[in-house]
């Protein structure tokens, strides 16, 4: 069975910079053998998180939307690439949902659901706010206790649409990270197994 990598973009900009560059990284697991699949959360119904910590007891979100699909496409992946443009220097409200909503799950889970998947982040920005987008996704990858592979962290420089192609440091990081992606798993397939 081939290896499963996720791309989950956090813009709200259909076929814009943020998902051109999560095709380029998920092209490139593809070419090592991987199963893709790219999902777009502003094509998701995914509220935002309200703290009322019924997920402690529940082991649930009590929120009726997409979210429990969200997580559930990540328990059934091997590996994740979030993706996501600076916006006033700091993730989208869709990828903060994201976070908050499937992190805080995962954790009230006891962090065994994502605990071994290879987890990468790419942030896209015209000029501020890449380290910050970058930061914030790489909390949640290291939280849910996902494994960071070699060239996990891809800082893009763009602004308008298009724009990601002319950044040649930028592709070439988005695609060494896809290879990476599934180089790590192989190497830590024991973990996930256990």
């Amino acid at each position: 069975m081939a290896l499963r990598v996720i791309g989950i973009s956090g813009s709200p900009r259909v076929g814009g910079n943020t998902d051109t560059i999560l095709y380029k990284a998920l092209a490139a697991a593809k070419e090592e053998g991987a199963e893709v699949q790219l999902i777009r959360l502003s094509d998701c119904r995914l509220k935002a998180c309200d703290g009322c910590a019924a997920c402690f007891k529940t082991k649930n979100c009590v929120i009726e939307d997409d979210g429990k699909k969200l997580y559930q496409e990540i328990v059934r992946s091997d590996g994740v690439i979030l993706g996501c443009p600076s916006y006033f220097q700091s993730v989208t409200a869709q990828m903060k949902s994201f976070i908050d909503r499937i992190g805080y799950l995962c954790i009230a889970r006891g962090r065994k659901d994502f605990a071994g998947k290879v987890g990468g982040v790419i942030a896209v920005a015209r000029r501020s706010g890449l380290a910050n987008v970058c930061s914030q996704m790489m909390n949640f990858v290291i939280a849910t206790r996902m494994i960071v592979p070699s060239g996990g962290r891809v800082f893009v420089v763009a602004r308008e649409k298009g724009d990601v192609l002319r950044d040649q440091e930028g592709l070439e990081a988005a695609r060494y990270l896809g290879k990476m992606m599934i180089k790590t798993m192989v190497a830590t397939e024991s973990v996930r197994k256990s």
